[in-house]
């Protein structure tokens, strides 16, 4: 699964998804200091932590100001026998 991301002309992050996410994504977090990304997905909160994506990417210094101004992330994905899936979710900043 490859996961890229973006500014849109207006500003705001996008997260691009090539393959089925294994859920739909409640919110992203973002590691500042460790310039990490968790994708938490919208299922029971018992098994919550088990399939969250926790990735490490190459944060170009043009996504940092976006990244910060910006309340959410814009999702676009794919399901299986589904369109294309575009919906926002909340960008949550962490300092660790």
């Amino acid at each position: 699964m490859n996961l890229e991301f973006g500014v849109l002309n207006d500003g705001r992050i996008t997260l691009v998804c090539d393959s089925p996410l294994p859920e739909i994504v409640k919110r992203v977090e973002f590691y500042r200091d460790q310039k990490l990304f968790m994708l938490v997905y919208d299922k029971d909160e018992k098994s919550a932590c088990e399939d969250d994506n926790l990735m490490e990417c190459e944060i170009p210094e043009r996504l940092l100001g976006p990244i910060e101004k910006n309340p959410s992330v814009a999702i676009f994905t794919i399901f299986p026998d589904l369109k294309p899936l575009v919906y926002d979710v909340p960008l949550i900043k962490v300092h660790n």
